[in-house]
């Protein structure tokens, strides 16, 4: 009799064990439901920018790329089809051929005006090249393509003009965005608004022609 007791008592006690954890699970459940979080929708001014660097990175200056307008100096994707080839520049000593090219707005500005407008963007391929029987350079090989660019604002420092570089791979990789080996250079002619095929450039534009000239940089790095 006694066992019996104590059996029915162990049963109960089970019977409620049970119960108190499927009230306990139900509780739980029901809270969480009246205290999920739910995101706000986001309005017109929040929609995410699909070009934003979420790593925050910092422009060649030192200040965030999100605080400013960017001043990074792009490569112009099919610039050969889109750009107007002004000048072909022929280095004999050193065996290395420049071609130039513009964007077209800048030099239907240039035809109108000689000032050299914000929003020119230069291009200048470096070219390998041998010299064949008659004397003259044939390209062999694209090396380096740079990048000018020219915007309101854009000064690096109290010589640079409003002009910033950027130096790329064949295949429109950037090798480096640094602004003073090219700084240092453009400041020789300074008087042409830092451009030293300006007198080209301008008789291009004049002429509707493409320019040549034969000329040496020196020890310009943009070989």
């Amino acid at each position: 009799m006694n066992r019996s007791k104590w059996l029915s008592w162990l049963l109960l006690l089970c019977i409620s064990v049970v119960l108190a954890i499927a009230l306990t699970g139900l509780t739980s459940s029901q809270f969480l439901q009246s205290t999920r979080y739910e995101q706000p929708a986001l309005s017109t001014n929040d929609t995410l920018n699909p070009h934003q660097n979420p790593y925050g990175e910092e422009t060649d200056d030192g200040r965030s790329a999100n605080a400013q307008p960017s001043r990074r100096v792009d490569f112009p994707a099919n610039y050969r089809d889109q750009f107007i080839q002004y000048v072909r520049v022929d280095c004999p000593n050193s065996r290395i051929v420049r071609k130039m090219y513009i964007n077209p707005t800048a030099l239907e500005s240039l035809q109108a005006d000689e000032t050299v407008p914000s929003g020119t963007v230069i291009v200048m391929e470096t070219h390998s090249a041998q010299q064949s029987s008659d004397g003259q350079l044939r390209p062999t090989r694209l090396n380096n393509v740079f990048i000018r660019e020219k915007r309101t604002g854009w000064s690096v420092n109290e010589d640079s003009g409003e002009w910033r570089s950027a130096w790329y791979s064949p295949q429109g990789a950037m090798v480096s965005n640094r602004q003073s080996s090219c700084i240092g250079c453009h400041q020789m002619v300074r008087d042409r608004d830092y451009l030293f095929t300006l007198p080209a450039l301008l008789t291009a534009a004049q002429t509707g022609q493409k320019q040549y000239q034969a000329t040496e940089f020196g020890t310009s790095v943009c070989r």
